[in-house]
């Protein structure tokens, strides 16, 4: 009898991936398809279901064919993806530009996020102490504030995890992961929704969406069978277990905490590095960490909690300077990003720390999800002038990607004043692809960065739910052991290690002095204009 695969789809913020897998981990195919994201209003980020639902059926077909009669192979196929919204309406799609799902990075409820974070409701304590904009309450209460009418048409909300597995099998369930993550649900509690915090927004109807008020299902278990129509469309046969959803940034913890990790959890920081980054720690015990997502109960390993904490922009703000710097190449392309990373290591190796001394930069551009966990706040940038020359723009190029690492120092060392010990980074994502990247993370990390052989770990992570399914395995534990491929342990070099010590700590005063400015302007917003006018003794009408 022939050896059995699995097939994993990774859904990110641009494009579907699709992988092919053994059952010790190695990938036999992968292929990329895109799709467009929308932006019809300043903070909107949006999407048409149908053109990700093309994607994901174009990248499997690719990846299957590269492996003649993998179909007959295949026992079992999951799904991850962004921490998305699908939305369900009768009539025209709910949203601007045609749009059916809102993308994570949308911004448009940080009015409703602060209405939120107002109640004070018990909840807060299981995102850090104030709720993100970039989760699903704040964007749905949004939606029935702005666009009542569009609400009244709505007749389900999935995370964009569990429509991809709803329409591969027809059947509506949610996933834990999901509903932990970025719901107003708390798995430990006998009244799982926050009923309670519903009503006083106004969103009592919310549960009454499809079907957000049933029994979720945990990761590893089986969402339902492979229906006819999506397995004529992906060349499989109908029936396949198709397993419950994730989010990406899980499957990419899955796919580098390696094997034998259970004794290791409380140290092991997995860090899923693309667009955005995501930190995703795993604890026996609730922990609640200021300004960082969670703690979650059993949104990926039964019985375990874990948090998250992220930076909303972290290779999207490497795009953005090549993206608008006067002396950029061009827009951001894999081969520029390789480009300007070579350039900079060049005038690392040739100045040392002297090169872009000056510049310095609090990388928070869409807000900071930790450790402040403000959607509010933006970047801070020193030593700008009016230089348009190539050095200026790899000193831009710099001072990004190190204001990343001194951060994800930032956030490692926030965790561990919480009850965690994190001495491991174990990384994942397309910032492995980065040499600039990759060095800053072992020189600057203040800790040991490991990185598997695994050259599609958040694809392998999504294989591992797949076989824990199927049956392949017994567990998720078990998915690891047979699946996690070996790892290289990075250790600093000492002398850019101290240099980034230096950097850190300015980095950590900047921090403090951009968070004292934002506190000033938003009292400056917040107050009325009459009581500015009375302050001078003024009027409105007489200056």
């Amino acid at each position: 009898m022939s050896t059995p695969l699995v097939l994993a789809v990774d859904v990110g913020t641009l494009s579907a991936r699709a992988g092919l897998f053994t059952l010790d981990g190695r990938c036999l195919a992968a292929r990329q398809a895109p799709f467009r994201l929308l932006r019809p209003a300043e903070h909107h980020a949006v999407y048409r279901m149908a053109e990700i639902w093309a994607a994901v059926g174009a990248c499997l077909r690719e990846a299957m064919a590269v492996e003649p009669g993998a179909a007959a192979r295949v026992a079992g196929l999951a799904f991850d993806a962004t921490s998305s919204l699908a939305l369900t309406a009768t009539g025209e799609p709910p949203l601007d530009g045609e749009a059916d799902v809102v993308c994570w990075m949308d911004h448009r409820g940080e009015a409703e996020a602060l209405d939120i974070d107002r109640t004070g409701h018990r909840f807060l304590d299981h995102v850090g102490g104030a709720v993100s904009p970039e989760t699903n309450l704040p964007k749905l209460l949004w939606l029935k504030r702005h666009r009542p009418e569009a609400w009244a048409r709505l007749t389900a909300a999935r995370d964009l995890c569990d429509e991809l597995a709803y329409r591969a099998t027809g059947i509506d369930r949610h996933s834990v992961c999901g509903l932990a993550c970025k719901w107003p649900y708390l798995p430990n509690d006998d009244e799982p929704w926050c009923r309670d915090l519903l009503d006083a927004l106004g969103l009592e109807d919310l549960t009454s969406l499809g079907r957000l008020a049933a029994a979720p299902a945990h990761v590893g278990t089986v969402h339902g069978p492979l229906g006819a129509d999506a397995a004529r469309d992906f060349g499989l046969p109908p029936g396949l277990p198709v397993a419950v959803g994730l989010i990406d940034a899980e499957a990419g913890a899955l796919g580098v905490l390696g094997r034998d990790c259970r004794p290791r959890l409380n140290r092991v920081l997995p860090m899923i590095a693309g667009t955005s980054t995501s930190f995703m720690p795993f604890a026996p015990d609730a922990r609640f960490v200021p300004g960082v997502w969670g703690p979650f109960k059993d949104a990926v390993f039964p019985g375990l909690w874990m948090h998250e904490a992220g930076q909303s922009l972290s290779g999207a703000a490497l795009d953005a300077v090549l993206a608008h710097h006067p002396a950029s190449p061009g827009p951001p392309t894999p081969e520029r990003h390789a480009a300007a990373a070579a350039a900079v290591l060049a005038c690392l190796d040739a100045e040392g720390p002297a090169f872009a001394a000056r510049r310095h930069v609090v990388p928070d551009w869409l807000g900071n999800r930790a450790p402040l966990g403000d959607g509010r706040v933006r970047a801070l940038l020193t030593g700008i002038g009016e230089e348009t020359s190539e050095r200026s723009f790899l000193e831009a190029y710099y001072a990004t990607a190190r204001a990343l690492a001194l951060q994800t120092r930032h956030i490692r060392e926030h965790l561990n004043r919480h009850g965690y010990a994190i001495d491991t980074v174990a990384l994942a994502g397309g910032h492995r692809h980065n040499p600039l990247l990759m060095r800053l993370y072992r020189d600057a990390l203040g800790c040991t960065l490991v990185v598997g052989e695994a050259a599609e770990p958040v694809l392998l992570g999504t294989a591992m739910v797949a076989a824990t399914a199927a049956g392949l395995v017994p567990d998720l534990f078990g998915a690891l052991d047979a699946m996690a491929p070996e790892q290289a342990a990075l250790t600093p070099d000492p002398a850019w290690a101290r240099a980034h010590e230096r950097a850190y700590q300015t980095y950590l005063t900047l921090f403090e002095v951009r968070n004292t400015v934002e506190r000033d302007a938003w009292a400056t917003e917040a107050a009325p204009l009459a009581d500015d006018l009375a302050e001078a003794g003024l009027t409105a009408d007489h200056g």
